[in-house]
């Protein structure tokens, strides 16, 4: 906002109608714009959370579909679940306030959820988690248990993140430089290793992180050292048979690109390093000096050094990327970067304005500069999303024309147009564009997947299909090829041939955390809970946290082997070793596992133990009222499970957690009527019947007795 309000108004449009289509597609409810942030209800905390992994993958395709000169869209989203007062179509109340709260808690890209929510989804969940622990919030007497969602993945920046944010203020300001000093002592040791043999790949990927702004205090990425990232993965990208990927995508490629950009007055230096994951042998690193009038020198010297590199390491013919040619002008190639950077911005009208100001600076400098009117046209659309007047809509469509004619070959200008379209519903519009944007630059896989996608949005799946097979013909090696027909094969039901496509990317990138969870939630809706485990279990090696390790434990339960459960929840319980909910779950793995009943009782009274902490901390959460109600009934304490149910209930009468736990004690009761009550109320929610009748806990269910729950849901 404060370096280009015009961006940000701009961004402000296009954010907002990529969320509204997720929110109303999962059945919530606008409440109202707060500035550059959206309120929104839901029914269920379901619903909630699949709005929200949508909205941040949708992102996340957004940016990779956009031109990587573009700076990315982002946002942070905050959930939770309870009462709430409605007045004239305006939601008050502490449940309000608390979401509020949990916004700015998550990191971009991520979802931060409340215990509340977390109890609801946890089964279903399929997305990279970590669990942040008790939190204040500010003007909120209860304290908060936290959980981040990241469906890009949780790198270890995200944990540093929380890391740091938990050290006391003496640690934290001594901590940039200890960690510069540590970091150089790293790298120092690393780049004397020897290169040794040079490895084979099944396909050439290369990971470009973010460049760095080395004068920001966090070392953040500013406007332009994030122009300067997506210059290089522009041009790298031309490459013949190598993959450039982005990092925040959630994969890990064998070779991982890291730079850093350092502005002093008009001196410029540009400092990269090159390097194998595996060993953290480095191949190559390097410093370019120059003035900014320079910058178009330097970067194409960067990226044919690193072009040249990499031929090297690959065993590939040596080429050098063509410049990137944006404009000859560097004061109009920098409001360009300006405006861009507003464009990623929070979408409000001041942000749109401050970037249609900074790209119609960029004309000024340069009339023919095709990307700035192609800005512009991003702004306007962005303005029509707010607006939903009309004239803003002409106005885009008319600097996307536009940008055509100052540049008949400009893909990022058919590809505007043809998300205009697509997004607007006017699909046979958008073929049109993506077509020329194909014909353009018919190897460019970002428009090739989009097309094949506005086909099936038209209902031609057949036509769709054999779109994204080409495509896979033509990219044998291309994962994003892969991943958009698999996709495809989710909507349509068709789980196996999706698994199957999932594996494939996982060939060419062995690292994919989006392709595992993408194999886990086919699994999950084949009701195949070990290989959902499976996948789970491969995510959480390269993300590992609790949350991941104890929802993989509950596949393998639900599977019917015990002892890896067990291994599991241990490793949720080692992660966060005051968690009463971990207890339980071990304790259930126990009971199941012949001669440790003595073992079952420990961790039971222990679940007692540390949920009656929680309640003291936090009287008015369901959820340890319900996990006391559970060891209770396993003791045979049935008038003691059910006060703490009566509890639970008036706090939480509705979540699945509640009605599961009343099942639990239903069973062990063997009240039959109550069983097929809250039974019923589960397969009424997000419970499949083969769930239910995969919980040994709830075995007594395959009796005929309780045949009529499951026909009557059919």
């Amino acid at each position: 906002m404060g370096r280009n309000e015009l961006l940000a108004v701009e961004m402000l449009g296009e954010y907002r109608r990529i969320l509204l289509s997720h929110i109303e597609a999962q059945g919530g409810q606008l409440v109202e714009f707060v500035g550059d942030a959206i309120f929104a209800r839901f029914n269920t905390a379901t619903a909630a959370v699949a709005a929200a992994i949508a909205i941040q993958q949708h992102l996340l395709a957004f940016n990779e579909a956009r031109d990587k000169k573009l700076p990315r869209l982002q946002t942070r989203i905050g959930l939770h679940k309870g009462e709430v007062m409605l007045r004239d179509g305006a939601v008050y109340g502490d449940s309000v306030n608390i979401a509020a709260r949990l916004e700015p808690l998550a990191v971009a890209d991520g979802i931060c959820i409340s215990q509340t929510v977390y109890d609801e989804i946890r089964l279903t969940l399929s997305s990279p988690a970590k669990r942040l622990g008790v939190q204040t919030l500010k003007n909120i007497q209860q304290k908060i248990r936290v959980y981040l969602i990241k469906p890009a993945g949780i790198g270890w920046r995200d944990h540093l993140h929380y890391f740091l944010r938990a050290l006391n203020k003496a640690i934290v300001a001594y901590r940039y430089p200890i960690t510069v000093c540590v970091f150089a002592i790293i790298a120092a040791g690393f780049y004397f290793i020897p290169r040794w043999l040079v490895p084979g790949y099944a396909a050439n990927y290369v990971e470009i992180a973010d460049f760095q702004n080395l004068m920001s205090e966090k070392g953040d990425a500013d406007y332009f050292s994030a122009g300067i990232t997506a210059a290089v993965r522009s041009q790298l990208a031309d490459m013949r048979d190598v993959y450039i990927v982005d990092p925040k995508e959630g994969v890990h490629a064998p070779i991982r690109l890291e730079g850093s950009v350092q502005r002093l007055g008009d001196n410029l230096r540009i400092t990269y390093r090159l390097f194998r994951r595996k060993d953290n042998v480095q191949i190559a690193g390097g410093k370019l000096d120059g003035t900014y009038q320079d910058i178009f020198i330097l970067q194409d010297r960067l990226v044919g050094e690193i072009a040249r590199y990499l031929a090297d390491e690959f065993d590939l013919q040596n080429f050098r990327p063509a410049p990137l040619r944006l404009t000859g002008d560097v004061t109009a190639y920098d409001y360009y970067l300006q405006g861009l950077n507003f464009l990623n911005k929070p979408t409000t009208h001041e942000n749109i304005d401050s970037a249609v100001q900074k790209f119609n600076a960029a004309l000024v400098h340069d009339s023919k500069f095709s990307l700035a009117n192609t800005g512009i046209c991003e702004a306007y659309w962005q303005k029509y999303e707010i607006t939903g007047a009309g004239s803003w809509l002409l106005d885009a469509e008319l600097h996307c024309l536009n940008a055509l004619k100052q540049d008949e070959k400009s893909v990022k200008a058919y590809k505007s147009m043809g998300a205009i379209y697509r997004d607007t519903g006017q699909y046979e519009k958008a073929i049109v564009y993506l077509e020329k944007a194909k014909k353009t630059n018919p190897d460019d896989v970002s428009v090739l997947v989009a097309l094949a996608g506005v086909h099936f949005l038209l209902g031609e799946k057949k036509k769709s299909e054999d779109s994204f097979k080409q495509i896979i013909s033509s990219f044998p090696k291309n994962w994003r090829a892969y991943d958009g027909y698999g996709y495809m094969l989710l909507r349509s039901g068709r789980y196996d041939e999706a698994i199957n496509i999932y594996l494939k990317v996982l060939d060419l990138t062995e690292g994919n955390v989006t392709a595992l969870n993408n194999i886990a939630i086919g699994y999950l809706y084949k009701n195949n809970f070990k290989g959902a485990a499976v996948a789970f279990e491969r995510a959480a090696e390269l993300d590992p946290n609790a949350f991941v390790f104890a929802n993989t434990g509950s596949m393998y339960y639900l599977s019917g082997d015990y002892a890896k459960a067990l291994e599991m929840y241990k490793e949720a319980l080692r992660l966060e070793p005051a968690s009463y909910q971990w207890m339980a779950y071990i304790a259930d793995a126990y009971k199941w596992l012949p001669g440790n009943k003595s073992l079952a009782d420990e961790y039971f009274k222990n679940t007692i133990e540390y949920a009656n902490k929680e309640i003291l901390l936090n009287p008015k959460i369901a959820k340890p009222y319900q996990y006391i109600a559970r060891a209770y009934a396993y003791f045979g304490r049935f008038d003691e499970a059910k006060k703490m149910m009566i509890i639970s209930d008036e706090i939480d009468n509705e979540s699945t957690e509640a009605s599961y736990t009343h099942l639990r004690i239903a069973v062990a009761l063997q009240d039959d009527e109550s069983i097929k009550k809250h039974a019923s109320n589960l397969l009424e929610g997000e419970y499949s019947d083969k769930l239910l009748l995969s919980d040994p806990d709830l075995s007594i269910l395959k009796e005929s007795r309780f045949s009529s729950i499951f026909l009557k849901q059919k």
